[in-house]
């Protein structure tokens, strides 16, 4: 069901490629982090010090995740490293979600305290929706992780098997 999903978003929006799907999302969670970054310094500046160190610390923790699956998509395509990926991206979707549920609560709070509450609710929406995006991408690469792997294919092997020899010990 995920697999032809992702392959029919791949027809209709990357002319079939997989591969520039993948890259195509990974490239917008890209440009929400750089978002999520300027919130984090927006929040930083002007609320206390326990929702700047989560709005900071989240968005270190997303750049860092960007950092590291971009050169694991452009370098490093082994099958432990993309797993590795794709487990770092789950765990950064499940915290973005996390931070959204903890925001949402905290604004019902600043309401009662009759304080602003839009940079609460635009970072709780941008967490929201990075949270998905992830989740997304996380699912869109678990289908599609056969075609990101290096293929590295032996052209030297005719198909004959040599045991090893042993050196004798001196």
């Amino acid at each position: 069901m995920l697999s032809s999903l992702t392959t029919y978003l791949s027809l209709k929006l990357c002319d079939g490629s997989s591969r520039k799907l993948i890259a195509g999302w990974w490239y917008f969670i890209l440009f929400i982090a750089i978002i999520q970054f300027f919130i984090a310094c927006y929040t930083s500046s002007t609320r206390g010090g326990t929702e700047a160190f989560v709005s900071l610390w989240s968005s270190i923790v997303l750049l860092l995740l960007c950092v590291g699956g971009t050169v694991i998509m452009r370098k490093f395509q082994s099958s432990v490293a993309v797993g590795f990926f794709m487990g770092s991206v789950v765990a950064a979707s499940q915290m973005f979600f996390l931070i959204f549920l903890v925001l949402f609560g905290y604004i019902e709070d600043r309401i009662e305290n009759e304080l602003p509450v839009d940079g609460e609710r635009l970072n709780g929406f941008v967490c929201l929706m990075q949270s998905i995006l992830l989740a997304a991408f996380a699912a869109i690469l678990a289908a599609h992780r056969s075609e990101i792997l290096d293929k590295k294919i032996s052209t030297e092997d005719d198909g004959t098997y040599e045991a090893p020899t042993r050196n004798p010990i001196v």
